[in-house]
């Protein structure tokens, strides 16, 4: 299964400090955790919404909203730990057009994270609120250790762990909060994808047990019945499930098309399920039905603002790849050199020829002597190319996975 490095296991790790990103769908499981408003409530949800659109802008309006009236009416700091939630999401998934959006992000975390703690520990707070105060803690200082992770990993280590024992706790008075499950999920599941840092922590933490699939059910569980992070549950589930086993590819591809169905016109569900298929299941992706499939897709693609411009043109490129004929139809933009994405063009091309490669039953000796080193110099490129991109690094590490695993 993937090989992450101890870096992005660090990372993978740091992220199960944001529990307020995903949304219940319209699905009411229950009331607002103890001390959130029903406004506020909704306003989470329907941010939430608008957020796994990839429309930023509106997202952003709904929690400076939801900001004012807890202000007003002197609220727990659920905006502040939302906000920090999508600009976290953002960062990790390089989702800036500008590298001043990003430092612009990386500002704006440091205030959201201080003026929350100072909210949720210099005010009276009914006892009730407890759990929600913990799961608010528990999220904001897991993510201050991702901030610490390349200038000190042990430390962001060490913060994980302080705020997994923050949400056992939240747990423990509230067994109905079911967002804590992604936090519990990630950490068990980002631990047990990496021996080397399992050792590590092992070591400097006497009694931490960590397990994949146990991981992977708290995930489920969170994608199943969480008020707010339902989404980013599934998003993860992506991440964790291994491919090459029929059961959980099946699951994967489940989850593929619920996201579409719910963001119906975002191009970033349709990419990740033909990336997947590009990677692990060649056979099946390279069919009629799929190009068909994808090109009606295409038609209907949001277009709004350079994420959403961005994963329709990627697309795009796909199709091109899976229908070399359509290529000159689909309105290519090409990447410029050393741009996060550059590197998938090149990755697009040796799956094909690979694919062609297993295809091709009758080539001689000589011709598939030639077309294997035309696949492994288009492998090589490919790697050499994110390698040396922009693109950030733990998105890099999660396409390394896919060219490392994906390209034999």
């Amino acid at each position: 299964m993937k090989n992450f490095q101890i870096l992005s296991s660090i990372v993978s790790l740091a992220i199960i400090v944001l529990p307020c990103f995903g949304q219940a769908n319209g699905v009411e499981f229950g009331l607002p955790y103890p001390g959130i408003t029903l406004p506020q409530h909704a306003l989470a949800q329907e941010s939430m919404h608008a957020f796994f659109m990839q429309h930023w802008d509106q997202a952003e309006s709904l929690s400076v909203e939801m900001q004012r009236i807890e202000r007003d009416d002197v609220l727990l700091p659920m905006s502040n730990m939302l906000r920090f939630a999508m600009r976290s999401w953002r960062i990790l998934n390089d989702e800036f057009e500008h590298e001043a959006e990003r430092a612009k992000a990386y500002q704006e975390l440091v205030q959201l994270r201080t003026e929350c703690m100072y909210i949720l520990h210099h005010r009276q707070w009914p006892d009730s609120t407890l759990a929600t105060r913990l799961f608010l803690e528990g999220g904001i200082n897991g993510f201050n250790a991702f901030l610490k992770i390349r200038s000190n990993p042990l430390k962001a280590l060490s913060s994980g762990i302080n705020s997994l024992k923050l949400f056992n706790t939240a747990h423990k008075i509230a067994p109905r909060m079911n967002d804590i499950y992604l936090g519990l999920g990630l950490f068990q599941c980002a631990l047990a994808e990496e021996p080397g840092i399992v050792k590590v922590a092992i070591g400097l933490f006497n009694g931490l047990h960590v397990n994949l699939d146990s991981g992977l059910t708290y995930l489920r569980m969170c994608s199943d019945s969480a008020l707010y992070t339902q989404d980013g549950a599934r998003e993860y589930l992506v991440q964790f499930l291994d491919p090459k086993k029929p059961f959980e590819s099946a699951e994967k591809q489940k989850i593929f098309r619920m996201l579409q169905t719910l963001y119906t016109n975002s191009p970033y569900y349709v990419f990740q399920e033909i990336d997947e298929g590009l990677a692990f299941h060649r056979y099946d992706i390279f069919s009629e039905n799929t190009i068909a499939w994808a090109k009606r897709k295409i038609e209907s693609f949001d277009t709004d603002n350079y994420s959403l411009r961005r994963y329709a043109n990627l697309v795009r490129w796909q199709c091109a790849i899976l229908d070399t004929s359509s290529a000159d139809t689909l309105h290519l933009e090409p990447f410029t050199r050393g741009q996060d994405f550059s590197f998938y063009p090149i990755f697009l091309s040796a799956a094909r020829s690979d694919f062609l490669l297993h295809m091709r039953k009758n080539l001689s000796n000589a011709r598939r002597k030639k077309e294997r080193q035309n696949y492994t110099r288009l492998k090589k490129q490919a790697l050499y190319v994110i390698r040396h991109s922009t693109i950030d690094p733990m998105l890099r590490e999660y396409f390394l996975w896919h060219l490392e695993d994906g390209l034999p």
